[in-house]
């Protein structure tokens, strides 16, 4: 058996894309444990290719919205073309990061605009930590602190006149 998943993207101008996100499919006919469903690679693959479809649209309708001007309703003219990196918890997504020049009814604020920039700040981490980490994490956290609820309860505490006596000694 064959398969395709496929993503249909629908912008706020009503335009309709399609992408084809992942194929697979195994050459067996006779189903079994191992060839039912999809296989781990199957899956990251599949999670990697939308998540690499989503970010690259989104940002190229929001950089497409940040070009036209507030004040005049102009586009405002690109300075350039560069990419950008978003590293998520299903693999690495390069965008197209479009810098633009000002307008030319801004008088006041003549600086560069790059709307990629306003959304990816600096090096883009994953925003969803992978939850095997996440787990062994609180697990650890967890353990460490019925130890040390252990070892508080172990130790006498320190009566007044331990502590005066203590301060007494040390000169305090």
């Amino acid at each position: 058996m064959r398969w395709r998943v496929m993503v249909e993207l629908t912008g706020q101008d009503g335009t309709v894309r399609t992408h084809e996100v992942s194929a697979g499919g195994n050459t067996t006919t006779e189903p079994s444990s191992a060839t039912i469903g999809l296989t781990r690679a199957d899956g990251k693959r599949t999670l990697a290719g939308l998540q690499d479809h989503l970010v690259r649209v989104q940002t190229e309708e929001y950089c497409r919205g940040r070009r036209r001007c507030p004040r005049c309703g102009s586009q405002r003219p690109l300075k350039d073309m560069r990419t950008r990196r978003l590293l998520s918890l299903f693999g690495t997504v390069e965008v197209r990061a479009p810098r633009f020049l000002p307008c030319r009814c801004a008088v006041t604020s003549r600086h560069t605009l790059s709307p990629v920039a306003e959304i990816m700040p600096g090096p883009m981490r994953a925003r969803i930590r992978a939850p095997d980490c996440e787990d062994g994490l609180a697990s650890a956290y967890r353990r460490v602190r019925t130890l040390l609820a252990d070892v508080s309860r172990r130790r006498k505490p320190f009566r007044r006149a331990n502590r005066k006596h203590r301060e007494g000694f040390l000169g305090v």
